[in-house]
């Protein structure tokens, strides 16, 4: 049995429609994934993550990957 850390992921977005006129609309938007920045040691790529699980090396029972930190992203929409 092989057992991992536990995995917080934290995603959230932040969005507001700004009326500019009539027919147009400006949209404002915050992303941010991982917030909490949570060190995830499974990076889900393949059946162990990030896991050296042969007996053979000399890093077995390692974890030699992790997924990826807090990132943030802004973004402007226009609306027309």
């Amino acid at each position: 049995m092989i057992r991992y850390p536990g995995v917080i992921n934290v995603d959230t977005t932040l969005s507001r429609l700004f009326q500019m006129t009539e027919h147009l609309q400006l949209e404002a938007r915050a992303e941010a994934f991982n917030v909490v920045n949570h060190t995830n040691f499974t990076s889900y790529s393949g059946a162990y993550g990030g896991l050296v699980a042969s007996l053979s090396s000399g890093t077995f029972g390692q974890i030699t990957s992790a997924g990826d930190p807090r990132i943030w992203q802004f973004a402007l929409k226009m609306h027309f």
